[in-house]
């Protein structure tokens, strides 16, 4: 038999920490799959996914009520790594999710042939973007953005540690007639309406009480 915890903070936080460490992993894994026998666009895409997927458990969530803090977890580590952290989120915020730099820019133009009265030929339009994640200075840089990544799962990892053990002496001298009235664990798939919707548990615990 298993059953569904019931939701108090402890449970929301390891739940969230769980969903962390799904990310996490994730992030490093598409940094590396990155190499030199991909195309450029392959590339581009897995160092952008890990990007944003990492920075997704720093962000406010309506689902996760416990992100991860930048200064907790980089507390220990030299001040570098703060500077690597804002460096990807403000590449992050301001060029891969937001428009918000000049790493890509767009000209329009008109196309002229001078030698003649009337010298309107056409308009033209122009895209130039930066390329990313592949030059050597880059891909060092992805280096340490990788271990950024490894030391935040790390975290993680403790922090799940520390909740499992402080559930684990919850639960273990509670007897089976204090479980009565928690239901079964089980998957729940939303419907289409549900999907956005954020899931509260409604299970309950019941403790032991002695009466006179």
């Amino acid at each position: 038999m298993v059953l569904e915890l019931p939701d108090d903070k402890y449970v929301k936080r390891l739940e969230d920490m769980w969903l962390h460490w799904w990310d996490l992993n994730e992030a490093r894994q598409s940094l590396e799959a990155m190499n030199s026998n991909n195309p450029d666009t392959v590339n581009r895409v897995l160092a952008q996914n890990s990007i944003v997927i990492f920075y997704k458990c720093f962000g406010k969530s309506e689902f996760r009520d416990n992100s991860l803090k930048r200064n907790k977890i980089l507390a220990n580590c030299p001040p570098e790594a703060k500077t690597v952290f804002d460096f990807y989120k403000d590449l992050r915020d301001k060029f891969i999710v937001h428009d918000e730099s000049r790493l890509s820019q767009v000209l329009t133009g008109v196309i002229l042939q001078t030698n003649k009265e009337y010298p309107f030929v056409d308009t033209l339009g122009m895209v130039a973007v930066a390329e990313r994640f592949k030059s050597p200075e880059e891909l060092e840089g992805l280096a340490s953005f990788h271990h950024l990544i490894r030391v935040a799962t790390k975290w993680v990892e403790t922090e799940i540690d520390k909740l499992s053990d402080l559930l684990r002496n919850q639960y273990k001298e509670k007897e089976m007639s204090d479980f009565q009235r928690i239901k079964t664990l089980r998957l729940s798939v939303p419907t289409r309406d549900e999907m956005y919707k954020k899931y509260i548990k409604i299970t309950t615990l019941t403790t032991k009480t002695n009466r006179c």
